[in-house]
């Protein structure tokens, strides 16, 4: 036997060769045609050939219950083919191939390599497991799916739910752009976004818009879309829901909750408004009785002027208006609120004191759902002193401009305070516990938050924030 020297020792080379071998296959076998025509195994090496004990038998006594369906192969072998197959033994799986070996020009046997592929099967059978359940998430949810490549403007996948969103089929929305969901106005974003991805940014982004659908119907709808990859290319997967439902059952809360508010303070409206009547009447009366003086109808229309303003405020609160957003100035629209709730506030023995920064700059809103936040907060804060008190109403400019509503009254736990915002909790008695969800909800829809500090016994102070354009 031929060898060669690898240091001191010396391997023969036959024998290093079919270790290198049994390395790379779990058995080495060999089979020929014997003189009664059986094929019979010759040559057995590799640990499933130790395990099962393989050489010297027939193949169909290997195969056992396999033979009749795995013989025809080896007999394809034989005559000349090269054979791949799989087969399963204890519940193990074996990948076999067959080569023929031709000697002058016949086939004189056959080598067969087994490898046991038991993992591999079961990890491929995993992927196709979790493939399939992804799919079936992905198909059957009830929210939009999207996959669009970041260098490319179209759709590359959407899910069935996303087309039915907008009255599409599959085929026609991967033919669009995002932009072409959004109703005009709101293209511009949609595509300011898609510059910033081919940019290189790679946020998370969360935001609404209003969709418009094949129809012409306009919806609301939310976008949660990060970056990730797809088919070796940068690509967005992004999420699409309806709110349009959301948004108009929060709409009609936050009108009730205002209405509430607007009854709550009837009483006061009606103890303002009856004051400057009865001047009214009592200046009548002298007028028919002495004539008429100039002094006299300046202070009837400066009275007049006053029931005007107080009801004009009211009906610009409680009536059905269209959302737009416009510069304010925080100082007038603060001083309405407070004209509003002042008898409120002399009514339960509260003085209302004004402290704001000069120059502050104006704010991007939707003036009369401002009015709504501010006009709950400080008629929270008055009630929250039943014994009277001081409610101090300051204004200052830090990154955002910072409106302060600070009380004198009892004070909120600090195990209470988390849950202030949450629909139906409320701290008093005959509350609902939907104003200050209203409020929440519109300061954050206006990109900005409210917090609370609060200590029993000292009193509460809510600040809102919001931005500065």
């Amino acid at each position: 036997m031929q060898t060669r020297t690898i240091g001191l020792s010396e391997v023969p080379i036959a024998e290093e060769l079919l270790r290198t071998v049994e390395n790379m296959h779990n058995q080495i076998f060999k089979y020929s045609r014997d003189a009664e025509g059986q094929y019979v195994v010759t040559l057995s090496v590799g640990k499933i050939a130790s395990e099962f004990g393989l050489e010297g038998d027939r193949i169909e006594d290997i195969l056992l219950e396999d033979a009749t369906r795995l013989m025809p192969l080896f007999e394809k072998a034989y005559n000349g083919q090269v054979v791949e197959y799989e087969s399963e033994r204890d519940g193990r799986v074996f990948h076999t191939i067959l080569s023929p070996v031709h000697i002058d020009g016949k086939v004189r046997e056959v080598i067969g390599s087994c490898t046991e592929i038991t993992e591999r099967k079961q990890i491929e059978q995993q992927l196709l497991e979790a493939q399939e359940l992804y799919s079936s998430l992905v198909e059957d949810t009830l929210i939009g799916v999207y996959i669009a490549f970041v260098e490319q403007e179209g759709f590359v996948y959407v899910n069935p739910r996303l087309a039915d969103m907008f009255g599409y089929t599959q085929e026609e929305m991967v033919t669009m752009t995002a932009a072409e969901l959004a109703v005009p106005e709101g293209r511009e974003t949609i595509r300011e976004h898609q510059r910033l991805r081919m940019d290189g940014d790679r946020r998370n982004l969360h935001y609404p818009f209003r969709g418009l659908c094949k129809d012409g119907r306009v919806i609301d709808v939310e976008v949660l879309q990060k970056t990730s990859m797809y088919k070796g290319k940068p690509a967005v997967i992004g999420i699409l829901q309806d709110v349009t439902e959301r948004k108009q059952a929060e709409e009609m809360v936050r009108k009730s909750e205002l209405l509430s508010v607007v009854g709550q303070m009837a009483a006061g409206v009606a103890h303002e408004i009856r004051n400057p009547l009865t001047s009214l009447k009592g200046f009548v009366q002298l007028l028919k009785t002495h004539g008429g003086k100039q002094e006299y109808f300046s202070i009837m229309l400066s009275e007049l002027n006053r029931i005007e303003f107080i009801i004009s405020e009211f009906l610009v609160l409680a009536k059905p208006q269209a959302v737009v957003h416009r510069l304010c100035e925080i100082k007038p629209l603060l001083d309405h609120i407070i004209a509003l709730a002042k008898t409120h506030a002399i009514m339960n023995n509260v003085q209302i004191i004004t402290q704001y920064e000069p120059n502050l700059p104006c704010i991007n809103a939707e003036e009369n759902q401002i009015k709504q936040v501010f006009l709950n907060l400080l008629k929270n804060a008055i009630e929250a002193m039943p014994n009277g008190g001081e409610v101090r109403v300051s204004v200052r400019r830090e990154e955002t401009i910072v409106i302060s509503f600070q009380d004198q009254g009892c004070g909120i736990p600090e195990d209470r305070i988390a849950k202030l915002g949450e629909p139906f909790y409320t701290t008093k008695e005959s509350g609902t516990g939907l104003g200050l969800m209203v409020s929440f909800k519109i300061i954050s829809h206006h990109g900005g938050n409210i917090s609370v500090d609060s200590k029993v016994g000292v009193g509460t102070t809510f600040e809102v924030r919001l931005p500065v354009p």
